[in-house]
């Protein structure tokens, strides 16, 4: 029997509708559809998905892929580049290629011969143990330490012409100065163009020191330093110092409170330091600088402005000076500067002359002086062994220039207790704490009449409701002497009195015709 055609080639229009429907309703791609075979057996069979030849997802895919893959070996390769850079540019660095750059670098700006001790440097900072700077004969600068330098650098400068960065620091340091040799020239050192080292630089703990290492002029202690370079090319910096001690040769120590030097092309400016007289606050010393002139560092005179407040007499004066006179002063308010002068080439670097007023508050005191016990016996009153100048105290403390350290004193001095003594003159103390000086000395002229004859006549003139005597200071600062006892003595035997303890002669026809002393 033939086998019936499961595909007959002949369809009705309702039969090709049902085909239609059937295969519009048949698996999609990928799902499983039951068929029938000719022997009709039954199975599943799996329609397939075509594929395309080229997928552009797929392939956008891929490209993306590459790329990223390309980034991150490109930059694995930049980081290794910079490493080796970076390691390459340390290795350089702390070469001594690199360090002979430096060392160049730190002699033309300074004009001094460098050393540095332990070098090293990395991208983001320098230090080293120790830097010493030596400069030649003919400069003022003699030589320079610094301990435990450390810098902080700006990474973009360090292959650059110029070190930067916020703050260069050491942790103590030293700075000698001296007398330049007679006649030298400072070496010229031309255009250097912009500083190679810009920083702000600081020491905690610095020492300056000027003259003979042995014997300084001037000694500057455990002060903080500061210096400011106030423009790129270094034509101009400032030199701050806070806090230490100053010493004054022959005048010992003083508390410095803040001092300032400017350095320019031209040389060394001093702004204004201010020294204490005692820890604790009380009296100040203030040098000034009104004229804004550098110093003559040649061996010419420099002078400056200098003011004194709450400042005890003798301060200034030193020990050799003596106690016998003392007070609290103060520069006057009007015209009341001082000058402190000094040179380079002596070895009493300074002098000075400070006018000065006792304070409204001062205790103006004269005493141990031989005359004044003499006063205090022949006016019967014990306020003569110590007289209190409560009217006027004026003068001017001196200080010459000469062998260290120079003679020191009180000029144009003027002390009054009104009504009953006045004191003028200059006394002055060599180094060995020698007197020298006169002082004259006036009595009431109204106390004078009723005291001896050889009072009257050593103390003859009479001028401003005083009579006056010239008397002669000597000894030394611990044991004040003078010659009024001598005056007297001698003029014991030239005055003849007349009987009963009247005036004589003289005394009475100088009274009759001297019109200040009726």
């Amino acid at each position: 029997m033939a086998q019936k055609d499961s595909d007959p080639q002949n369809y009705s229009i309702d039969d090709m509708m049902e085909r239609l429907r059937s295969h519009g309703e048949g698996p999609r791609d990928g799902e499983p559809r039951l068929v029938t075979r000719e022997d009709g057996s039954q199975m599943y069979r799996m329609r397939k998905r075509k594929r395309r030849t080229e997928q552009p997802k797929k392939e956008k895919e891929k490209r993306q892929q590459r790329f990223r893959v390309a980034q991150v070996v490109f930059v694995v390769a930049i980081i290794l580049l910079a490493g080796l850079g970076v390691l390459g540019g340390v290795i350089y660095l702390n070469s001594s290629a690199y360090r002979a750059v430096v060392l160049g670098r730190i002699r033309t700006w300074t004009g001094a011969e460098p050393q540095l001790t332990q070098f090293r440097v990395s991208p983001v900072g320098a230090a080293a143990r120790a830097i010493e700077l030596t400069w030649p004969k003919n400069s003022i600068l003699a030589n320079l330490k610094v301990d435990a330098v450390a810098a902080d650098l700006q990474f973009s400068s360090i292959f650059g012409g110029a070190w930067k960065g916020s703050e260069m620091t050491g942790a103590s340091g030293k700075l000698l100065l001296r007398r330049p040799v007679a006649g030298a020239v400072p070496a010229d050192r031309g255009q250097r163009g912009e500083c190679p080292f810009q920083f702000r630089y600081r020491i905690p703990k610095f020492s300056v020191m000027m003259g003979e290492v042995d014997r300084p002029a001037l000694r500057v202690q455990d002060s903080e330093a500061s210096l400011i370079v106030l423009d790129p090319a270094a034509g101009t910096s400032n030199l701050q110092l806070e806090g230490g001690t100053l010493n004054l040769v022959g005048l010992g120590d003083f508390p410095l409170e803040f001092a300032s030097l400017q350095f320019e092309n031209g040389g060394v400016r001093v702004g204004t330091a201010r020294l204490l007289v005692a820890k604790e606050g009380r009296g100040e010393i203030e040098i000034l600088n009104r004229d804004q002139g550098t110093l003559d560092l040649a061996g010419g005179h420099s002078e400056l402005g200098l003011r004194v407040q709450q400042l005890p007499l003798t301060r200034l004066l030193g020990a050799s000076f003596g106690e016998w006179l003392t007070a609290e002063i103060e520069s006057p308010e009007v015209e009341g500067d001082g000058s402190l002068r000094f040179r380079t080439d002596e070895a009493s670097a300074f002098s000075f002359r400070i006018p000065f007023r006792a304070t409204a508050s001062s205790n103006s005191v004269t005493q141990s002086l031989p005359f004044l016990t003499i006063l205090a016996d022949a006016m019967e009153e014990p306020w003569y062994q110590a007289p209190r100048f409560d009217a006027e105290a004026q003068g001017v403390l001196v200080r010459e220039a000469g062998i260290v350290p120079g003679n020191v004193g009180v000029d144009e001095l003027r002390l009054e207790s009104r009504g009953r003594l006045f004191l003028a003159g200059r006394v002055m103390a060599d180094a060995n704490g020698n007197l020298t000086g006169k002082l004259e000395v006036g009595l009431p002229v109204a106390a004078i009449s009723d005291l001896s004859p050889s009072f009257r006549s050593v103390f003859q003139r009479r001028e401003g409701g005083y009579a006056w005597a010239t008397v002669n200071i000597s000894g030394t600062g611990r044991q004040p002497m003078d010659d009024l006892k001598q005056q007297l003595a001698d003029a014991d035997t030239t005055v003849a009195p007349m009987s009963g303890g009247e005036e004589s002669v003289e005394d009475a026809f100088r009274d009759l015709t001297t019109p200040e002393s009726r």
